[in-house]
Parts: C-alpha cells; sequence; structure tokens
C-alpha cells in the first residue's frame, strides 16, 4: 500500500512539474515573439543601415563616363552599423558615391554630414553617400545615427580602408565618379554648393555622347 501510495504521489509530482513547465513554456515563447516582433520593428527604423542603402538608379539618369586620368578609387568592403555587409564597388558601379570619413566624437564632423546628405538629397536617388567611421566607434555611431535621424549608410572602416584614403583626420569628403575613379577629395569638409556643382558635371546631357 506505501508503494502504491508513494507511486501516486510521485505521479502527482511528475504531472506538476510538467504542468509548471509546460505553463513557463508558454510565457517563454510568448515573451520570445513579442522580442522578435519588436526587434522586427526596430530594425525597420535603424538609422544608418542597410534601410538606408540607396535603391535602383532612376530611369532617366545617366552619367558621363569617369575621366581616364583619374586614379581607381581604392576598392573595399565593410560592415554597416546594423551589421550588414556593404562592397564600395557596388555602389559607384552606376553612379557618383560621396565618402564621408568622420567620427561620433568629432564636433565638426555632424555640420558637415548634414550639408553633404542635403546635397546627395536634392539629386533624388542618383547619387549616393556612404559615411565611415572607424571600426571602434560602432557605439557612437549608432548613437549619433539615432539622435540625428540619418537617412544613409554608415559603415564601419578597417585602418586600411582609412588609409588608403589619406583618411588622417575626419572629416573629410571623396567624389567618386561612376565607375570608380577619385575625382575631389575635401580634407575639412566641403561646402554644399562646391559639392553640387562637381555633382552636376558629372551628369550625361541629353544627346551628348560622353
Amino acid at each position: 500500500m506505501r508503494r502504491g501510495g508513494g507511486g501516486a504521489r510521485g505521479a502527482r509530482i511528475l504531472a506538476s512539474l510538467f504542468a509548471t513547465a509546460l505553463a513557463l513554456g508558454v510565457v517563454f515563447l510568448a515573451a520570445s515573439c513579442t522580442g522578435d516582433e519588436a526587434g522586427a520593428g526596430t530594425d525597420e527604423t535603424f538609422h544608418g543601415g542597410a534601410g538606408d542603402l540607396p535603391g535602383r538608379l532612376p530611369d532617366d539618369v545617366s552619367f558621363r563616363k569617369s575621366p581616364r586620368n583619374a586614379l581607381a578609387a581604392p576598392e573595399f568592403s565593410a560592415a554597416l552599423i546594423d551589421g550588414t555587409s556593404v562592397t564600395a564597388s557596388d555602389l559607384w558601379d552606376d553612379r557618383p558615391v560621396v565618402l564621408a570619413f568622420t567620427a561620433s566624437a568629432c564636433s565638426e564632423c555632424g555640420a558637415v554630414l548634414r550639408e553633404v546628405a542635403a546635397v546627395v538629397e536634392e539629386h533624388a536617388g542618383a547619387v549616393a553617400l556612404l559615411a565611415v567611421v572607424r571600426e571602434d566607434d560602432l557605439e557612437g555611431a549608432r548613437e549619433f545615427a539615432e539622435d540625428q535621424q540619418l537617412e544613409f549608410p554608415i559603415a564601419l572602416g578597417s585602418e586600411r580602408v582609412w588609409l588608403s584614403y589619406a583618411a588622417e583626420e575626419p572629416p573629410l569628403v571623396v567624389l567618386v565618379a561612376p565607375g570608380g575613379r577619385v575625382l575631389r577629395g575635401w580634407p575639412g569638409g566641403v561646402d554644399g554648393t562646391d559639392l553640387d556643382a562637381e555633382l552636376d558635371k558629372l551628369y550625361k546631357k541629353s544627346g551628348a555622347e560622353n
């Protein structure tokens, strides 16, 4: 009888433990689902990441060939601040790219980025902007992107990338023509009017051969 009673109590205990585990599992699953949904919402509004990469080049836009005497832009691949990988040549394959070497702790860089971004935005998807920060500036870049509501991608460039563009101190703005030739570089930043004038020179006018 004692064995039978002990077995019954053991069964009841196991059943109780199973029910508790099941309940905890349901709670955990619900929490996980809620977390995934929240994460998805965050990804959709993440500033400086893949969502800010340029889309397809507008159909009514074409550019002149890159000057042959211009230096080839150093190729590089890097992770954006949301972890997405980007390759620079994929951006300048069909459009001009403005590279802005910057840092979250740079007092001048915010104003330079905003001015450059305003010019690029006026070109309605025909020009790409890629900000480049050092690899150890991830958290600062994320905070800056969110605070400023930036709408262009920010890449984590290695020391090799910075050296290849002679970017010793930020800010540095570099204009790369379609096809990957460096046209201009502006240490310390660039006036928006000057950048806009350089970009306008790249457009292929209607009926022009080059």
